[in-house]
């Protein structure tokens, strides 16, 4: 049986190695906290382009990160009382902890199929009510990402007649070359306004004047969109799935700490017993050992007779 201090300084040791384990999850909660809440508020610019469950997995890194929080503090209560319930619990508690980061992981990755297809009939129908409430959040996208439309200036085509949209000219030329116009050798360049290209909220516009189709983001914002969103869905699992990993050395450590105290409880409560044992063999040979010893004798001499 190994000596009472080398277990207490093993079992030191061990505590140890779980405080610094326990302000890892601190740091990690936090960490994972603001994943949570910065993916959450990204994925809120585009609310009416999303389903609701793109916001599952941020709002679940959410609540893990907030849980990490009172597990570590009660990892610590039970590594300062050294008690093997609280330590057994807590190492419970983190792996609970542990399968709701893999299944923030899981959430995340699936959000990534089929995403390009849910977010363009989503934005195709919010189209239909631009004058209403995905007014402002087209616009701020549009404005924001520098696109048009879904995945292009066209698709407002449908609502030119319903919305009050921008007209924008078509400029025909009876030069070669676009590069005429743009230099300004006007003296061989005719222009003709003659039909309209096609009508665009003004946060299409590259410029206020929006003079020209030349002058319209082209690029529509179905792809823009689907990368942000694909980039934080990946972020988010990866990050919580290498959290995962790391708080796999947290209940190591706990299990480690666990057993540690109930070897040193065990180890007391044997010596003490053997103490206690002790004591009563001493006890019991002290009693023996006077009743061996024979009686004295008192005979009178002749002189006292």
């Amino acid at each position: 049986m190994l000596p009472e201090t080398e277990l207490n300084f093993g079992m030191k040791c061990v505590k140890l190695m779980l405080f610094v384990a326990n302000l890892m999850f601190v740091l990690i909660g936090f960490l994972l906290l603001t994943i949570g809440l910065t993916i959450k508020s990204i994925y809120s610019n585009f609310d009416h382009f999303l389903v609701n469950h793109y916001y599952d997995a941020s709002k679940l890194a959410i609540a893990v990160g907030i849980i990490i929080f009172f597990v570590a503090f009660f990892g610590c209560v039970g590594a300062l009382k050294q008690s093997v319930c609280l330590i057994n619990v807590y190492a419970l508690l983190l792996f609970l902890v542990l399968m709701m980061e893999i299944a923030i992981s899981i959430v995340a990755s699936t959000m990534r199929y089929n995403l390009t297809d849910i977010v363009r009939k989503e934005m195709t129908e919010s189209m239909k009510f631009y004058n209403a409430d995905s007014g402002y959040l087209w616009d701020s996208t549009q404005y924001n990402i520098q696109c048009c439309g879904v995945v292009g200036p066209h698709d407002w085509d449908e609502y030119s007649t319903e919305f009050n949209l921008t007209k924008v000219p078509r400029l025909l030329m009876d030069s070669r070359s676009d590069d005429l116009l743009s230099s300004n050798i006007a003296e061989n360049v005719t222009v003709y306004d003659v039909q309209i290209a096609f009508r665009v909220p003004t946060t299409c516009c590259i410029n206020e004047s929006c003079e020209s189709q030349h002058s319209v983001y082209s690029e529509g914002c179905l792809i823009a969109i689907t990368y942000i969103i694909n980039e934080c869905a990946l972020l988010l699992g990866i990050g919580a799935l290498c959290i995962a990993f790391i708080q796999i050395l947290g209940i190591i450590f706990a299990n480690l700490l666990a057993k540690s105290v109930r070897k040193l409880k065990t180890q007391i409560e044997v010596e003490r017993s053997e103490r206690r044992q002790h004591i009563y063999e001493q006890l019991a040979n002290a009693a023996n050992s006077k009743q061996k010893v024979s009686p004295v004798l008192y005979t009178p001499t002749s002189s006292e007779a």
